[in-house]
């Protein structure tokens, strides 16, 4: 077997590999997959030999491209069930699409060292407080946090989603743990918050990657590979449900750890490229 064909046939592997286990990850806990994507794809592209100024980008825009459809499958597998909030995904929606738009716009210019740092530290800071958080005991708790905080809340997890690539579950479902959300409810509402954030994300990384055009990889739509999101959609998109078949069967203490102990992996690990 040629080189060039034994290269491709391992990426192709390692791609399905990541979008079945980041499907499975956001039927499970709501995630989008995106904390998965985003080190994996990064850590492709640079063995790859992609400029270190691009990687992380295209890893990002990427990965929300994914996650528009990940997430899409994974919501309505929840929403089958009634765990999909659509009272609080009605009001959440400005605020997040406002926070979303400037990020991407902000992201196109930012060295990728800084986004793998901003990436890195709020995935540790959400993973520590996921694992060490009391339980919620009570399922009214939303009702003492005023409306204008919850959208001032949304608005952050917009801009940081656009920023580190992710649905902006890492944040929301902590955020729907304090407010009393059970954990598939809150994985529910996290996915479909996360399609919502991604769908706006993916077209600005889009945009802003046509203009820096240059040193990107083949099959490249601005900063959103198209090779690395046909390989991958697929796999996701099959897993997703088992995910959400999962959730449902563990305790809400045991998901929560899981959520942790996955974002403590990853954050770990792009803590190493800085």
């Amino acid at each position: 077997m040629a080189p060039d064909t034994l290269l491709m046939v391992q990426m192709t592997l390692l791609l399905l590999t990541i979008g079945a286990v980041g499907g499975f990850l956001s039927g499970l806990l709501g995630v989008g997959g995106g904390i998965l994507f985003v080190p994996a794809l990064y850590f492709c592209l640079s063995a790859l030999g992609l400029d270190d100024a691009h990687a992380m980008h295209v890893a990002v825009g990427s990965s929300l491209a994914i996650i528009c459809i990940t997430g899409a499958s994974s919501a309505f597998a929840h929403y089958r069930r009634g765990s999909v909030d659509m009272h609080h995904i009605k009001l959440w929606l400005p605020p997040l699409v406002a926070g979303v738009t400037v990020g991407a716009l902000f992201a196109g210019f930012v060295d990728s060292m800084i986004l793998r740092a901003v990436f890195a530290g709020v995935t540790t800071v959400i993973c520590l407080y996921m694992f060490f958080a009391p339980q919620q005991k009570n399922p009214n708790a939303c009702l003492i946090i005023p409306r204008r905080i919850q959208k001032a809340v949304m608005t952050v997890v917009g801009l940081l989603s656009a920023l580190i690539g992710v649905g902006g579950a890492v944040m929301t479902v902590p955020f729907m743990h304090i407010m009393g959300f059970t954990m598939p409810r809150a994985a529910g509402t996290g996915s479909a918050l996360g399609m919502i954030i991604a769908l706006p994300g993916t077209v600005f990384y889009i945009i802003t990657g046509l203009i820096h055009h240059e040193g990107l990889p083949p099959y490249s739509w601005g900063y959103v590979n198209l090779l690395a999101v046909g390989i991958i959609i697929p796999a996701s998109v099959l897993l997703a449900p088992f995910g959400v078949q999962a959730a449902y069967s563990l305790s809400r203490n045991m998901l929560r750890r899981v959520f942790a102990v996955v974002l403590l992996i990853v954050s770990a690990r792009m803590f190493m490229t800085l």
